[in-house]
């Protein structure tokens, strides 16, 4: 590196080469290099890319003491837009290595215009030089003689731009060595880049540390002589251990066998270029492009290598084949037939489905004409193709497929027009309708079918498709409307009914359509003839082949012969309901004024037989047992009756409370001893250990038991045995009876437990009771959210069951009871 420089100073009549590494750089040289110029009176051409950057460039000379305005006027300054660089770039020849086509172009003309005119003695200009198919020293080389060619007599002082990734440190080398000026950018500051001759060692040790790719030297014999920083650190050594290995041993997968030919070759050619996986000590690979060039160091022969990563180039070569491989493949898995042809018809590539559908493959022309499709062709026949310049989109009868088959198909084509505007051919795309034809046959048959079914339904029917447009109708459906099916075909809810029924049941069937949901739903109907019919209607999705193909079917059902049927129905049952409620409330009316005489009756003989107001012989005091038994027995059944009709008006609530089980059934037992005792009968009970209370009604509880038990007792022969048991089953208690007596036949199961029933007329005449207990058995278990059942033989006896839960979950909150008569 030499000192910073100046522009003002003198610049070497072949000009200056930069190499800059960002834009920024290169348009902060430039400016500096045309205010110098314009400073010394010189004239000055600045070439920007596009008119946004020549504003910019404006800009940055304003922001000095110049009158840029002046420069301009007085044609010592001259900035010229290139405009749409990348399209002149891309139609220059491709051996030209300069920035645009001096021959060609509006900016080009205005550029020698500018040289030509005036009288100056030095101009300066900037030039951007890329490596287009050739070497940038090359490059250089070609411009500077168009320069000499165009301008033989001016003095002439151009900035040459090189970018950083478009040279080599190679080229680097080469640009020194034939005297090119290079200046660069170190630490802020633009600085010349030259060798000095008279230190070798600082000459390299210069070029080999600023280079970004990694460099070698050996020897004839393959011995590292030097080495850069980025070689060292590519292979992982230090430079003193890197000098004297052999580079074979440095992980370069270079064997003897090929370093002896790489050496001949570069004896013979002098250079030697090369691609090769370099191996890491830390074991990642790097991909290198090799660049071996035969020179002179330390006064013998010697190999320099100048080594670039490549892995960039090489993920982007590996994304290249991925796309193409996608690209090849989505060519080969398209359904349909696709070739791309030149601008003679003749087919470039074209996938398997194209020659089987076409009968025509690569490298032939195409066998039909895609303007005119012929209507009728023999299958020997090839028609010349007639080949549009605009986009193109059409049916064709048949294709001649390989097969000689008529294949209906469809042909779709487009055009590729060059960046000249020239015609390049086109691609063209064919699809086989053989399934789509055959669909169309299957979805006209299906529509003809549902036409056919609609018209044989005797109700109403209509259908309507996605857009809520009547598409069929019925007879019946006609006649509801009071319109033919031309007036209703193609029509809306809209055309026929009030607004506010169109906005409401349009929109609900295309939503029913779209989603494929049903509805059922009443509605009451005024027909054409202005009768109102009751009517249920069904609406349904009836799915095609294809979407568009849904439509939506409702069928009106009329319903008015059934709602009038309904309503009478109805009335019967409200006015039975009615009686049932007058008779319940004339018997709880009944029973109580029953109770009050009967009660007076029951005392007064109890009243007799106590003796208080004198004795009674035996026969005075068999009566009067025989009307105070009779009267208790009366009283029982109106009590029953009572409770009966509570239930049915739904005036009995229960009280829930904690119930000892053992307590109640004990109690129960108790009141029933007499009875038991008279007939000899024993009473046993089990209870499951662990099972001492539940929560209930303890007062319907104890009936519910003493219904069961008193039943069990009534019905059993002399002597026998009643058993009780009590578990826990599934958080539910059930209490089971069994008795030993006449049993019940399984056909009566269920009427045990209606009022008023007995099972037998013989029974109820030698078994006193009306069959009112086990239906309050059965209302007041259910009452507590459980049920009852029995199971029997005849003459074998029977085990009445019922559960209820342990803990209900639905139940009124535990009452404080001070006073027992408080419960009932």
């Amino acid at each position: 590196m030499k000192s910073e420089f100046c522009f003002c100073s003198a610049i070497p009549p072949n000009g200056l080469t930069a190499v800059y590494k960002e834009t920024e750089d290169r348009t902060e040289l430039t400016a500096a290099y045309i205010k110098a110029g314009l400073q010394q009176k010189e004239r000055c051409i600045w070439i920007v890319p596009d008119p946004e950057s020549a504003e910019l460039a404006k800009d940055l000379l304003s922001n000095s003491e110049l009158d840029v305005e002046s420069c301009i006027t007085k044609a010592r300054l001259k900035i010229i837009p290139l405009q749409e660089t990348e399209a002149l770039s891309a139609k220059q020849p491709e051996t030209s290595g300069i920035y645009f086509d001096w021959k060609a172009g509006a900016p080009q003309k205005e550029i020698i215009k500018f040289i030509h005119t005036g009288n100056w003695r030095y101009l300066r200009i900037n030039l951007e030089v890329k490596p287009v198919g050739k070497s940038i020293t090359s490059s250089l080389k070609e411009l500077r003689r168009i320069l000499a060619e165009n301008m033989p007599e001016k003095k002439i002082r151009p900035l040459f731009m090189i970018k950083e990734g478009d040279i080599s440190s190679g080229e680097v080398f080469d640009l020194i060595e034939a005297g090119e000026k290079l200046v660069i950018k170190k630490d802020g500051k633009w600085k010349f880049l030259r060798i000095k001759q008279e230190s070798t060692d600082k000459k390299f040790k210069t070029l080999l540390e600023s280079s970004s790719d990694s460099i070698l030297i050996h020897d004839m014999k393959g011995r590292v002589m030097e080495a850069n920083h980025i070689a060292c650190e590519l292979f992982g050594y230090t430079r003193s251990k890197m000098l004297g290995k052999h580079i074979k041993d440095l992980r370069t997968n270079i064997h003897l066998t090929e370093f002896g030919q790489q050496i001949e070759k570069l004896k013979q050619t002098g250079y030697f270029t090369f691609e090769m996986d370099s191996l890491r000590r830390d074991g990642t690979v790097t991909p290198q492009e090799i660049n071996n060039r035969l020179i002179e160091y330390e006064g013998e022969a010697a190999v320099i290598s100048i080594g670039r990563d490549i892995s960039q180039r090489r993920r982007a070569e590996k994304a290249l084949k991925d796309s193409e491989r996608k690209y090849r493949m989505l060519f080969e898995e398209f359904p349909g037939g696709i070739a791309q042809f030149d601008k003679y018809g003749t087919i470039i590539v074209c996938n398997e489905n194209f020659v089987n559908f076409t009968g025509s493959s690569e490298n032939e022309k195409l066998i039909f004409n895609l303007l005119n499709p012929p209507e009728e062709k023999k299958p020997e026949e090839k028609s010349f193709t007639c080949l549009p310049e605009v986009p193109l989109h059409c049916d064709i009868k048949y294709i001649s497929s390989l097969k000689n088959e008529s294949i209906p198909g469809e042909i779709t084509y487009k055009p590729l027009i060059s960046e000249n505007s020239r015609f390049n051919g086109g691609i063209i795309l064919v699809e086989d309708l053989t399934e789509v034809k055959r669909l169309e046959i299957v979805r006209l048959q299906q529509s003809e079918a549902l036409k056919k079914m609609i018209d044989s339904i005797p109700t109403p029917v209509f259908c309507k498709d996605k857009n809520g447009i009547y598409v069929a109708c019925n007879r019946a459906f006609k006649t509801f409307i009071g319109l033919e099916k031309i007036d209703i075909l193609g029509k809306s809810l809209y055309d026929f009914a009030p607004i506010e029924i169109a906005e409401k049941y349009h929109p609900m069937d295309k939503s029913l359509v779209k989603q494929g949901k049903n509805q059922v739903y009443e509605s009451s109907l005024k027909f054409a003839d202005g009768s109102m019919h009751q009517v249920i209607i069904n609406k349904f999705v009836f799915n095609g082949l294809i979407e568009e193909d849904s439509v939506l079917i409702g069928i009106m059902i009329d319903i008015t012969e059934r709602k009038q049927a309904e309503e009478k129905l109805l009335q019967a049952k409200m006015a039975a309901e009615t009686a049932n409620r007058a008779k319940t409330t004339f018997i709880v009316n009944m029973s109580h004024e029953l109770r009050t005489p009967l009660n007076a009756v029951i005392g007064f003989s109890d009243l007799l037989l106590s003796e208080n107001f004198g004795p009674l012989n035996e026969k005075q005091k068999r009566y009067t047992e025989n009307i105070s038994n009779s009267g208790a027995h009366l009283l029982d059944v109106i009590n029953n009756v009572l409770d009966i009709s509570k239930l049915e008006l739904g005036n009995i609530e229960l009280y829930y409370e904690t119930v000892n089980i053992s307590g109640v059934i004990e109690e129960v037992q108790r009141v029933l001893y007499p009875i038991s005792a008279e007939k000899n009968i024993s009473i046993e009970y089990n209870i499951e250990q662990g099972l001492k209370t539940t929560i209930a009604d303890r007062v319907k509880l104890k009936q519910i038991l003493y219904n069961i038990l008193n039943n069990a007792i009534k019905f059993s022969s002399e002597g026998g045995k009643v058993n009780i048991t009590a578990e826990l089953k599934e958080d539910m208690i059930e209490i089971s009876v069994k008795d030993d007596g006449i049993g019940i036949n399984e056909d009566d199961y269920e009427r045990v437990f209606q009022p008023f029933v007995q099972i037998d007329e013989s029974i109820s005449k030698k078994y006193e009771g009306v069959g009112l207990g086990l239906a309050l058995v059965k209302k007041f278990v259910e009452l507590h959210g459980g049920k009852v059942w029995v199971k029997a033989s005849p003459g074998k006896g029977s085990t009445f069951t019922f559960r209820i839960p342990k803990r209900p979950e639905n139940k009124i909150p535990e009452k404080e009871v001070t006073n027992p008569l408080q419960i009932l």
